[in-house]
């Protein structure tokens, strides 16, 4: 687990955000955010000419989509959210979450599955879907960080769901495998496979939070690196790239046309203050009919040590070169609101979508599920959704 900022108000930060909106977004085309409404947990926040409102219930205050069960595998936390749509479900639940939760059965992945965005009602309750392994198994101490395609190939019915996640192995969890299986129906799943070919310099250290796509026959992985150790807990990160023909085994690339170990990262944290230290668990979207036409969101850190998580964006023609926003997309809710919001502390581990029905100007284009936790530990890690267009 990264490292958070607790216990501090952010009064500061918020009136900063709110006095800078107008500033140009960078690899944007020059254009100028318009002004937003409010600042961290006000209707919307603007960085990257994209407006996001979170879910909130009717009294006006923001709340999670999932939180904790009390009980049962995801007793305790829910984090690490991954989105797969597919509108070609028989049941209509098109949207399945698919999770990391904490509970009775240790760290391990759950889903749930709505025909709704915001997971009301459910289709599919809270189910166990990946527990942990056996000892030679690569998660025997953890299952955690998954990410799932539906691959609409009419070919691959049978493995029409596609899963990679991060196993945690070692007597403290200190070994890190990315995973690879198949299930028909997205609940059912085959045993994983360990990947093969995810070893470089700049991720020595642990290589973790995949993201996958396909395109054509092609899988597309980002993923975060850790190439050093900050005490106990993972160093600064840095965003890598690989593809695979099989989903198993993968050639890491860079932008400069190195493969393998020598590869570099294809993201770094940047010059600004709210990403200058660390970039992890990227959630990458191809849009065809957007330019540049890959979307990424990340988790932004600022400093060492005490740390602010935020949400970033970028964007990029191909995959491998990024323009990234100059502000957070997403940064946390005001710890001076009353009940204090769930994500008033940190912004972590976002899911994103597209929704190419609506258009990019109307609310709801953008989907974006994401782990937020409150300042000061009052609440654990729970699931955040924030809808978003392009004004």
């Amino acid at each position: 687990m990264r490292q958070h900022r607790k216990g501090s108000l952010r009064t500061p930060i918020a009136l900063a955000f709110a006095a800078i909106f107008t500033i140009p977004a960078a690899g944007c085309g020059g254009d100028s955010a318009p002004t937003g409404p409010g600042g961290p947990g006000g209707p919307g926040q603007v960085s990257g000419q994209i407006v996001y409102s979170r879910a909130r219930n009717v009294s006006g205050e923001i709340i999670p989509v999932l939180a904790e069960s009390g009980s049962g595998f995801d007793r305790n936390e829910v984090d690490s959210p991954a989105i797969a749509v597919d509108s070609g479900r028989p049941g209509g639940d098109k949207f399945l979450l698919y999770y990391e939760a904490v509970g009775t059965q240790g760290t391990v992945i759950g889903l749930v599955s709505s025909a709704e965005e915001d997971l009301l009602p459910l289709t599919i309750g809270r189910t166990l879907v990946v527990g942990t392994g056996a000892p030679a198994s690569g998660y025997s101490f953890a299952a955690t960080d998954p990410t799932v395609l539906v691959d609409k190939r009419p070919a691959e019915a049978a493995e029409r769901y596609k899963m990679w996640f991060e196993g945690r192995s070692g007597t403290t969890g200190q070994t890190s495998t990315i995973l690879y299986g198949t299930s028909a129906d997205g609940v059912t799943w085959s045993s994983f496979t360990p990947c093969t070919g995810l070893t470089a310099a700049f991720a020595s250290v642990r290589v973790a939070d995949p993201c996958v796509i396909l395109q054509g026959d092609t899988y597309k992985m980002w993923f975060e690196a850790i190439n050093t150790t900050n005490g106990a807990d993972d160093g600064p990160g840095r965003i890598g790239y690989a593809e695979s023909a099989d989903g198993i085994a993968w050639v890491i690339e860079d932008a400069a046309g190195n493969t393998g170990p020598s590869a570099g990262p294809v993201f770094s944290p940047g010059s600004a203050a709210f990403d200058a230290y660390s970039v992890n668990a990227p959630s990458v979207v191809h849009d065809p009919a957007a330019s540049p036409a890959f979307h990424m969101w990340y988790e932004a850190g600022d400093q060492a040590g005490d740390v602010l998580n935020t949400i970033g964006y970028a964007t990029s023609s191909n995959g491998l070169t990024w323009s990234r926003a100059s502000l957070p997309v997403l940064a946390p809710s005001s710890d001076l609101l009353v009940p204090l919001p769930f994500d008033s502390g940190d912004l972590e581990h976002p899911a994103a979508s597209i929704d190419a029905s609506i258009p990019a100007g109307t609310e709801g284009h953008f989907l974006l599920w994401y782990t937020g936790d409150s300042e000061g530990s009052a609440t654990p890690n729970r699931i955040g959704l924030a809808k978003g267009y392009k004004p």
